[in-house]
């Protein structure tokens, strides 16, 4: 495997990388947000999830969300 490519599955035990089983922590970096998960059989991850350009989405504290008045 080469650096930055992706992880499918666990390398321990094949338990499927969709399906995380425990997350230890999560940050923000300069580059994305990196998460630390477990797996099933106790196996460590690092996850990159790179920020990619798109719609910026925001609501302020006590916001509603739109009603439907009609």
């Amino acid at each position: 495997m080469l650096p930055g490519d992706a992880v499918q599955d666990c390398p321990g035990c094949g338990w499927p990388d969709s399906d995380v089983y425990e997350v230890l922590s999560r940050h923000l970096t300069s580059e994305g947000v990196v998460t630390y998960t477990r797996c099933a059989c106790g196996e460590t991850q690092v996850r990159v999830q790179p920020f990619e350009p798109g719609t910026v989405v925001a609501a302020r504290r006590g916001d509603a969300p739109p009603s439907d008045a009609s």
